[in-house]
Parts: C-alpha cells; sequence; structure tokens
C-alpha cells in the first residue's frame, strides 16, 4: 500500500513539474513564465495608450510663481525661528526655575546668543532654495549678466596697452576713475614717440583739481615722477584738456642731434630766437631786442645750456654785443673772449653797472623827438647783459640792475638774468615781473608762483618743480628741460634746450674772433631823426669806422666824452678805459704803480694795432703837478685824420 501511495506522489510531481516549470515554482523557475509577467505587461500597456491620449503643456516660471516659491520659504525660516524662539523660551523658564541664583546671567547669554544668532542668519541666510529634490522645473536659460556686471576691473599700466589707443584709454579711464578725478569723458589717444596725448573732457572740477591727483595716477600708470602734463588747449573752453603720459624721454633725439651753431656775423639782433624745442615739435621763438629774460634754475637744471643758447646767438649778430657779470668767475664760460666787457667780481660788476646804467640815460637823451626806440646798428648796437646769480651783487649794484629794467625797449639794453632763487627775498618785491621772457628749468617750488607770476601756477600744469636736477654730467636726468612764459608761449608745455659742448664753445669763439664782432663804442652816435628818406644811423662814413681799431677808438670816445679837449691826461684816459673795459683796465686800481701799468698796457696795445701815439707831461702853467697827457691831435694823426 504505501509502495502504491509513493509511485503516486512521484508522479503527481513530474505533471506539476510539466505544467509550472523547474520544481514548480509558481511560474518562477527556469523552465518556464509566470502568469503574472503577462498581467503586469498588459497593465503598463494599458498605461502607454492613457498616457499617450494625455496633452501636456509646458508651463513657464513666472515672477509671481517665484514670488510665491520665496513666501513658502520665508514662511518655512518664521515658522522656524518662532520654533527655536519658544524652545530657547521654555529652556530660559527651565533655567530659571532651577538655578533663580544665575538668572540674570542666563537671560544675558540667552538674549547675547539670540542676537548674535539672527544677526548671523540675516547677514548668512543658509535656505535660500528649497532642496533640489523638490525644484520640479528647468530653468530656461543662465541668468546673462552676474549681480557685479557693472564693475570695472582692476587698472593697469599703460605700458600694457602697447601700441593700442584702445588699451591706452581703458587704462587712462580706469587710473583716472579710481582716484576720482573730475572726469567726464576720455577720448581716443594718439601715440606719439614719446608715449600718449589723450584728450579729456571734464565733468565738475578744474584742471587744477585734476592735476592735484596726478602723483597718485602716476602710480597707477606705473609711468615716473612728474611725467603727466595737462594744459587746456582752448582758452575758450576750459573743460577741454589735453593729458600728456611721457612713457619715454621726450627729447632722446634732440640731445644727441648735431648742435645748430650759426656762421659769424650772420644774424641780427632784431631776428628771433629759438630758445629750445617743445614735446609737440615746435621751435620756441622769441625776441631779444630791448627784451628782459630772467632764467630760474637750480644747480645741475642746465642754466648754462640755456645761458649759452642765447650768447652763440649775439655773439654771431652784426648789431648787438654781450656782456658778461658774473660775481662767482665763470660767466660765459667757452664763450667768454666773445664777450664786449666783462666782470668777474662784486667790485667790477658795480663798475660795469654803472657805466651800463649811464649808457642807457646817455641813449633815452639822444632819440630824436620823431623816434620813440633806439634802432641798433653795427656803430651803434643792442646790447645783451648776461648777468648771474644777482643775490651775489651788492646792494648798490642791486638798486642799478632795477634801474636798468626800466631801460629795455628805448634803449636797447636787454638783461638775461640768471638765478638759483627767484623769491622775493632774494629778488626783490616784483621783480621777476619785469621780464618779458621767463624761463623755469629744474627749480624749487616756490620760485614757480613768482616767476610765471600765476599764484596757482603749480595747479595749471606748470610743473617745473618735478624736473629732476643733473648730479653729474654722465647722468644728464632732465637738465635742459624747461617750461617758458612769453608773449607768444602761455602754456605749460615742456621744452628742451640742447648742450653747446665746451669744446665746441671754445672753436665757435675762435671763429667769430677771427671773423670780427661787433664793437661796442665808448660813446653812442647820435642816431638820425627819424623819416623816409632817413638812413640809418651810423651808415655814413661805416667803412671808415670799421678800419679804427679798437684802442684807437676808446681814445677818441675818452675825448668826445670829456668834450674834444685838446689834451687829457693819463689818469682821465685810465679812468674812462676802466668804466668801458674794468676787466682788463681797473686790474690795478688802488695800487700806487696804477699809473705805469696802464701806460705800459696802452702801450702795447698801441703796438699791436701798429699805432704811435706819444704822451708828454703837461706844461706847468696848464697844470702844476705836469701829469702825463695825450693831445687830441696827436690820436688823429696816428689815424691819419
Amino acid at each position: 500500500m504505501s509502495m502504491q501511495m509513493q509511485t503516486m506522489r512521484m508522479h503527481q510531481q513530474r505533471q506539476q513539474m510539466r505544467r509550472g516549470g523547474l520544481y514548480g515554482y509558481g511560474g518562477y523557475g527556469a523552465g518556464g513564465m509566470s502568469p503574472v509577467i503577462p498581467y503586469r505587461m498588459m497593465q503598463w500597456g494599458d498605461y502607454q495608450i492613457r498616457v499617450d491620449r494625455e496633452t501636456f503643456e509646458h508651463i513657464p516660471i513666472t515672477p509671481v510663481m517665484l514670488q510665491a516659491g520665496r513666501g513658502q520659504l520665508r514662511a518655512r525660516r518664521h515658522r522656524t525661528a518662532a520654533a527655536l524662539l519658544l524652545a530657547a523660551a521654555a529652556l530660559w523658564l527651565l533655567l530659571w526655575g532651577l538655578a533663580p541664583v544665575f538668572d540674570a546671567v542666563v537671560t544675558l547669554a540667552a538674549l547675547l546668543l539670540a542676537t548674535a544668532g539672527a544677526a548671523w542668519q540675516g547677514r548668512h541666510p543658509t535656505r535660500r532654495r528649497p532642496p533640489v529634490p523638490r525644484l520640479r522645473f528647468i530653468p530656461a536659460a543662465a541668468p546673462g549678466e552676474g549681480l557685479n556686471a557693472d564693475a570695472d576691473p582692476e587698472p593697469f599700466a599703460i605700458r600694457e596697452a602697447g601700441r593700442s589707443p584702445r588699451e591706452a584709454r581703458e587704462a587712462v579711464r580706469l587710473a583716472l576713475k579710481a582716484h576720482k578725478a573730475p572726469i567726464g569723458d576720455v577720448g581716443v589717444p594718439e601715440a606719439t614717440t614719446w608715449g600718449w596725448r589723450v584728450p579729456l573732457v571734464l565733468k565738475n572740477g578744474t584742471l587744477e583739481q585734476l592735476s592735484a591727483s596726478f602723483p597718485t595716477v602716476a602710480t597707477t600708470l606705473r609711468v615716473g615722477r612728474g611725467r603727466l602734463l595737462a594744459q587746456v588747449p582752448d582758452p575758450e573752453d576750459s573743460a577741454a584738456v589735453t593729458l600728456r603720459v611721457l612713457t619715454s624721454d621726450p627729447f632722446v633725439a634732440a640731445a644727441t642731434a648735431p648742435y645748430p651753431v650759426r656762421a659769424p656775423r650772420s644774424s641780427s639782433i632784431l631776428d628771433r630766437v629759438s630758445l629750445g624745442g617743445s614735446i609737440d615739435g615746435g621751435e620756441t621763438e622769441v625776441l631779444l631786442a630791448g627784451q628782459h629774460v630772467i632764467i630760474t634754475a637750480v644747480s645741475g637744471g642746465g642754466k648754462s645750456s640755456m645761458v649759452r643758447r642765447l650768447a652763440e646767438f649775439v655773439t654771431s649778430c652784426v648789431d648787438a654785443v654781450a656782456i658778461d657779470i658774473d660775481p662767482t668767475g665763470r660767466g660765459l664760460g667757452a664763450l667768454r673772449p666773445c664777450a664786449a666787457h666783462t666782470a668777474y667780481s662784486a667790485q667790477a660788476a658795480e663798475r660795469l653797472l654803472e657805466s651800463l646804467l649811464t649808457r642807457a640815460e646817455r641813449r633815452v637823451s639822444l632819440l630824436p623827438d620823431l623816434r620813440d626806440d633806439w634802432e641798433p646798428t653795427p656803430q651803434a648796437p643792442a646790447i645783451v647783459v648776461f648777468l648771474d646769480e644777482y643775490r651775489l651783487l651788492s646792494k648798490r649794484a642791486k638798486d642799478m640792475t632795477i634801474k636798468l629794467l626800466t631801460y629795455s625797449r628805448k634803449t636797447k639794453i636787454s638783461l638775461v638774468l640768471s638765478t638759483t632763487d627767484a623769491t622775493a627775498d632774494a629778488m626783490g618785491d616784483a621783480i621777476a615781473e619785469a621780464f618779458g621772457v621767463r624761463v623755469l628749468m629744474p627749480c624749487r617750488s616756490a620760485d614757480v608762483p613768482v616767476v610765471t607770476g600765476i599764484p596757482g601756477a603749480i595747479g595749471q600744469g606748470w610743473l617745473p618743480h618735478l624736473l629732476v636736477p643733473s648730479p653729474s654730467e654722465e647722468e644728464p636726468a632732465d637738465a635742459g628741460q624747461f617750461y617758458c612764459r612769453t608773449p607768444r608761449h602761455r602754456e605749460p608745455i615742456l621744452r628742451y634746450v640742447p648742450r653747446l659742448h665746451p669744446v665746441r664753445a671754445a672753436d665757435v669763439a675762435r671763429e667769430r674772433i677771427a671773423a670780427g664782432l661787433c664793437v661796442l663804442p665808448d660813446v653812442d652816435p647820435t642816431p638820425a631823426a627819424a623819416g623816409p628818406d632817413t638812413a640809418p644811423a651810423g651808415a655814413a662814413g661805416a667803412g671808415d669806422e670799421a678800419t679804427v681799431p679798437q684802442i684807437a677808438q676808446r681814445l677818441l670816445d675818452a675825448f668826445a666824452a670829456a668834450g674834444d679837449p685838446e689834451w687829457l691826461t693819463l689818469t682821465q684816459i685810465a679812468d674812462h678805459l676802466a668804466t668801458v673795459d674794468p676787466a682788463t683796465w681797473a686790474r690795478w686800481d688802488g695800487r700806487r704803480d696804477r699809473l705805469a701799468m696802464v701806460g705800459r698796457t696802452l702801450n702795447a696795445e698801441l703796438r699791436s694795432a701798429g699805432l704811435t701815439i706819444p704822451r708828454a707831461r703837461l706844461d706847468s702853467t696848464l697844470d702844476p703837478e705836469r701829469p702825463m697827457a695825450c693831445k687830441l691831435a696827436d690820436v688823429r694823426a696816428a689815424l691819419g685824420r
């Protein structure tokens, strides 16, 4: 019986395996598929049909939706904050009940913690956006601009702009804006050999306010000190400004170019002479005839270059002479032999200034009624006095210099005054205003308003005090660079005068002495009256006077100054010669052998000129002391007159 039952159970298991798969595990075996799977597939098919029948429409995110979402976030933060406050209050009540002794401490601590937490949460919110799983939309596009889209980039050095006007404009704009300069607009820069010329338009400030920001702007642009120059190019538009940014030395080519030396006797004092070239390439032409010049420069500023520039021009003129006065003894340097008269001590300078003042007064008295100004001629030349270190003169010499300043156009006696200190303490009140040409080389800031005559000159762009003087010949620095104010030049434009090397100056002096310099007579001839048919003064007989040696002409002038007497004593002749040429004839003043030395020198001068003029003692009836004398008839006889 049991055997039969086991056989039937095994048969049933085989039948079940054939119906349900391997081992009959409900259709999940490897031998067949469960009926659940087709049912699930049928359900997914029906769901696919219903989904396909639905119509979907994209709903864009609107500001209202964003505002609602933010409101929900704020509400959630408020609820959280309220819960925290309630928890803090409960904690406070608990602590107050448990520790009444420390209630004040706990209260204060709780308030501080609550205040700090609220402040931190307000400034550093940590839940600005909903959690990522709850974000059920994708933004159409990322925001095109950031929160700081209008912020300017950092300023940069102008050399990084290369030669690109656009980059240079941006460098200047950022630098000026960073230092709050009153600029409304920055134009397109113009590239030059020395840097950039940038047109600006002031917004609501002045040129003085703009210039005040230059030291810090120069640091931002990475240019040198004093290398930002500004001026108003149009006097009718004070808002328009030209800014010059110097990235290199603008006068390198001028410093290395050959010096333009004039030929002997090729110029006239009525010609214009250039003081030097400007940064814009133009020349600085001025008229020396009847116009005073002041040159202000510290030691190493290039003052000698400017003086020699003018002296080189004057000594090439056929109708002008140079007079050299320098209490320090340097004077015109290698051009000193070309000077008509020299004075290298305070005493000699005083005597020479006195003779010049006398000549100026006499020229005014000789002017005809129909002539207002002295007319320079080879026989009555203009006089240019080069006076160095005015502050070292004696008080009497200074007084005579000031008087000479009143004689300029009328007498054609001009002063070229060089000084290292132009303040009122050194020059006297308002003396600088008497000069028509004012040159400022590297100098002190206190000299700038005095020489220019402008109280706010530095704020208007006059910056000679920022120029660096030369410490030695090997390092020129800014020596020779200058600003000037003349009747034709009123803007603060940087200029440069090249240096005439002493060796070249000595060659020029020898050439001009050999060719013949203009001679200053001891007594000026009377000018002819002005009129259409009147010849220039001294035109008649000019050839005869040109053949008269200088020493003979001086003797004739000595007689003419005394009224052409029959004779003059050697003392009178020595006094006259010491007045017109102190350097030669005043060397023995105060010595007992003065007359003997003057007589020897006079004989030597006459021999070198090929003349023989006898001297003899006067008769006792004419002078009891019987001094040595010279007769006018003997002088004229020696000249063949």
